[in-house]
């Protein structure tokens, strides 16, 4: 994860111990404090109690600091000559990477230029790190390759602006307004687009992790634009998507040779968790996080319903796609409705657990699924902590060494029903036996 002072950019323990800029910073022993590094000039070090005091005593004293200020400063006086003026000098500079890391550009004095202040500005590749552009309008910009790291741009207008392959990492656009917009290829981690209009935007090849979204964010008609591969043909072909975090699992659908791939990632990795939530939900998310250590993929059915499907639908398709399931049978209500929708239809592992301290036994219906292969024998545990320990032995070795069996059912010839050939009893019989073992 990186970290931020007054546009610096720093980095802990990547490529080396301490980067600023992407530059390695050579730490040395300290004489009286705990972290000590030597400036890039001379002999002269600086000694910190902290890290983030030494990247700041190291911004300050190396002079990079005063350098990037200075330069800052002419390019604000060039910037506030009009966009032709700007333009040009872009245009007779192209291999100059302009510098407004934690600048204020609200603050510049742009009485030279007529109607919107910043509309059609060439920043691609500039450094926009921790930069103020809130409320500005930046219409039809051009941010090609830009950094705005950090950078505070709510309430934007930036309608019609070229964001291809830029950088927004951590970017507050809360509120702006992206209409029209080109996010091809761009970099969204962090980034907050509460409330921010991205209507009809341009978003092939975008990467979108750990979003800030809500209700007022405006999602429609974001447009895929591309060319099929393997095809033989130029023509483009374009389908609209109105989810940022979802369209690269769009995309990847688009090509039916990918829906298998998919089917077996998710079948590898997910694990549906199903049980009562309140009082049981702390259970649950504990067994998330156990699996999620073990390099499983957990889902708690804890989200929103889908529009399109209801709540046993939702339920069946996620188990359909998972490694296994694992099914809180303590004093339940739905969950046996969901075992009977699950069980029956899909040949995927089921692991039935019920806390001894809160029922004796399980639900009267409950042995009735016991008839598919499928369905593991109820564990029991008293306490969560006693359930974690004998998670590895109890559910996870014993759903995957059954799921091993139905890949070889499901791989041959004759329909996956309930095992009818020696083979098939004998390779679920053995499993069974292995689970009782354990």
């Amino acid at each position: 994860m990186a970290d931020f002072h007054r546009g610096f950019v720093y980095e802990r323990d990547v490529s080396a111990r301490l980067t600023i800029e992407g530059r390695p910073i050579e730490l040395i022993r300290p004489k009286a404090r705990r972290y000590a590094a030597r400036l890039p000039c001379g002999e002269d070090t600086v000694e910190e109690d902290t890290l983030d005091d030494l990247v700041e005593s190291y911004v300050r004293k190396s002079g990079a600091l005063a350098n990037r200020i200075r330069k800052r400063n002419r390019q604000t006086k060039r910037l506030a000559e009009g966009k032709d003026a700007w333009n040009k000098w872009r245009l007779a500079h192209p291999d100059l990477h302009p510098m407004f890391a934690g600048a204020d550009l609200t603050k510049i004095d742009l009485r030279k230029t007529p109607g919107h202040p910043l509309d059609g500005y060439d920043f691609s590749y500039t450094n926009f790190t921790e930069a103020n552009l809130s409320g500005l309008s930046l219409r039809r910009a051009n941010f090609h390759q830009a950094i705005l790291a950090k950078a505070n741009c709510s309430e934007a207008h930036l309608e019609r602006a070229n964001f291809c392959r830029t950088d927004l990492y951590e970017t507050n656009f809360q509120g702006a307004h992206f209409k029209s917009a080109n996010l091809q290829g761009v970099q969204l981690a962090g980034t907050d687009l509460r409330g921010a209009d991205l209507s009809n935007c341009k978003i092939y090849g975008l990467s979108a992790w750990d979003l800030f979204l809500d209700n007022e964010t405006k999602q429609d008609q974001l447009r895929v634009r591309y060319q099929p591969r393997g095809t033989g043909s130029d023509a483009k072909e374009e389908v609209t998507v109105d989810s940022l975090d979802l369209a690269a699992f769009i995309y990847l659908t688009l090509n039916n040779q990918n829906i298998s791939r998919v089917f077996d990632a998710t079948g590898r990795k997910w694990v549906l968790l199903l049980g009562r939530f309140g009082e049981r939900l702390p259970l649950l998310q504990r067994l998330r996080r156990e699996l999620t250590k073990r390099q499983y993929v957990p889902i708690i059915f804890d989200f929103s319903q889908p529009k399109d499907r209801d709540l046993i639908e939702t339920v069946v398709l996620l188990a359909g796609m998972s490694a296994f399931v694992i099914v809180d049978i303590t004093d339940p209500q739905s969950t046996p409705m969901e075992l009977q929708a699950i069980a029956p239809t899909f040949g995927v592992p089921i692991v039935p657990i019920i806390c001894s301290n809160k029922s004796k036994r399980a639900f009267g219906t409950f042995p009735a699924f016991r008839k598919f292969f499928w369905v593991l024998k109820l564990v029991r545990y008293r306490t969560v902590e006693g359930l974690v320990e004998c998670l590895d032995s109890s559910i996870i070795k014993p759903a995957a060494n059954l799921a091993q069996v139905l890949e070889r059912v499901k791989s041959s010839t004759r329909a996956p029903r309930a095992p009818r050939s020696r083979r098939t009893k004998n390779a679920v019989a053995r499993s069974r036996r292995s689970a009782r073992r354990r």
